[in-house]
């Protein structure tokens, strides 16, 4: 082989190798980069549904907050209104009494 075509040859096999450690770089390069993607992307999925639980998890402390309040005022109303009920009943009796007593003195007097 001639001495240019030898040149050639090393030139070519060279500027092949170059290109091939170039594309193997930037193979490793991509996969570095998907890697941080994917790294990224997880992180910000967990912590979205974290985000999402805590978010949760207010909504239904203030659920519990709000059925607690509403069973004390429920418990409140329910309190007034049975002693209403007894006062009434015991009202009701009272006058009972006093009408009995009435209807006992107007038959003991003479007529």
């Amino acid at each position: 082989m001639s001495e240019d075509r030898r040149d050639t040859a090393d030139h070519a096999a060279e500027e092949l190798a170059e290109a091939a450690r170039d594309s193997y770089r930037a193979s490793v390069d991509r996969a570095f980069e998907a890697r941080e993607s994917h790294t990224r992307l997880t992180r910000h999925f967990f912590e979205d549904g974290i985000g999402l639980m805590e978010d949760h998890a207010e909504a239904s402390r203030r659920t519990i907050h709000r059925l607690t309040e509403q069973a004390r005022e429920r418990r409140e109303a329910f309190r007034a209104i049975s002693q209403a009920s007894v006062d009434s009943y015991s009202g009701f009796l009272d006058s009972l009494s006093s009408y009995s007593e009435e209807v006992s003195e107007d038959h003991e007097k003479p007529v």
